[in-house]
């Protein structure tokens, strides 16, 4: 059997104030053709399968059409929960979804292990493969800590409950069949992982990566999380898929893929997924940006999306003016424009068209600590308790 690992589609993201419909849905297009094409009998998605809790309605819709153009090419899917995503909404249709071979894993299944642990058969009806579906494993749903506890008490505590659970699907796992591959799924960051700007910390305040080491031996480990394809702990058989479209602008020139496990040689190959939208960042003085953008082809299907710095003091309205002028008519946008930090001022009113929907809260605070002029280790521990009540935020959504 052969089984397709992808993870981080952030279905419904707003990238900039633009949306990615046409995006997903050539990717949709793209994985079906590809289940069809590799016989591929079983598909997971380790994790954020929207960009946030209350994902636009069209996103869902994208997801129920995957649902049903897999399970016409009568391939099962497995879904687990990541950090973006809401289990109130995903459990909204996962008893519906079961009955189209999909199965929705959302939260630790402690009482009734057998629940998560999910049986791939092929097409004599042979089981294959079990899955241990494991989505991402919140604090408040693995452990209750006391009072006074320091941080490195609930780290440590965190990461044994992890570690058990873990080890008890996995036990569950070979006590229903030994004689066949376990593979595991998880949504966390691993221990030499490594982020970009659109991956945060998701135990911000207690654990903010596990070790390989306190994982038992799955055959295959399929992670989300990270959205950069990548092996870890060593074995090529434990793998970030890597999300599979760029997320944020330093993400764009790394290649995207999906895994294909297949368990009768207990192999791994990576399956290239096409460039739906080229992104690209330039940065330089007025003139030269100008030249570079009137150079650039536009001959693709969906237009490139431009993130331009200006490493000039200048006025960014007339340039932006300019801007839109040598894009106009063309298959080019420009997503973003700004001042490089010597260059720009902190909040300026000179015609530059940042807003609250092109920068995070992070960056946002950011920017005040900046303009107080706070204390770099004073303004460091200030990120980092901001950041947890982000988290803690997110998690309540």
């Amino acid at each position: 059997m052969k089984i397709l690992h992808t993870s981080d589609w952030h279905l419904g993201q707003s990238f900039m104030g633009k949306s990615r419909l046409e995006e997903h849905r050539l990717l949709i297009d793209w994985l079906a053709s590809t289940v069809t094409e590799q016989d591929i009998e079983a598909v997971i998605i380790a994790g954020d399968i929207f960009d946030t809790s209350t994902p636009p309605s069209y996103a869902r819709e994208l997801y129920h059409e995957c649902v049903l153009r897999l399970h016409a090419l009568k391939c099962v899917l497995v879904v687990v929960a990541g950090n973006h995503d809401s289990v109130s909404v995903l459990n909204e249709s996962k008893n519906l979804l079961a009955t189209l071979d999909t199965y929705v894993v959302t939260q630790p299944a402690w009482q009734n292990g057998s629940e998560a642990i999910i049986e791939l058969k092929d097409g004599s009806g042979n089981v294959s493969a079990l899955v241990c579906a494991i989505p991402f494993l919140r604090a408040r749903d693995m452990v209750r800590y006391e009072a006074g506890q320091s941080g490195t008490d609930k780290s440590l505590q965190l990461a044994d409950q992890i570690q058990q659970y873990y080890q008890q699907q996995y036990d569950l796992a070979k006590s229903k069949n030994d004689e066949v591959p376990i593979i595991g799924t998880g949504h966390l960051t691993m221990v030499g992982g490594e982020k970009t700007e659109s991956v945060r910390d998701i135990y911000v305040g207690s654990l903010e990566s596990l070790s390989p080491s306190l994982l038992p031996a799955f055959d295959y480990l399929a992670l989300g999380h990270i959205h950069k394809s990548m092996p870890v702990g060593g074995n090529s058989n434990w793998r970030y898929s890597g999300a599979p479209m760029p997320m944020s602008f330093d993400e764009a020139n790394s290649p995207k893929s999906v895994c294909i496990y297949d368990t009768h040689s207990n192999s791994v190959e990576r399956i290239a997924i096409p460039v739906f939208r080229k992104l690209i960042q330039m940065s330089g003085k007025r003139s030269d940006l100008l030249k570079q953008i009137e150079a650039l082809e536009d001959t693709e299907s969906l237009s490139v999306w431009l993130d331009i710095t200006v490493n000039e003091d200048i006025n960014l309205g007339p340039f932006q003016e300019k801007l839109a002028e040598l894009c106009d008519g063309r298959s080019i946008d420009i997503v973003k424009v700004q001042r490089t930090r010597k260059a720009a001022t902190l909040f300026d009113g000179d015609g530059e068209t940042a807003t609250l929907e092109d920068i995070t809260p992070m960056e946002v605070f950011e920017r005040l600590l900046t303009e107080k002029d706070v204390e770099s280790s004073r303004a460091s521990t200030l990120k980092s308790l901001f950041s947890q009540i982000i988290n803690e935020q997110e998690d309540k959504a």
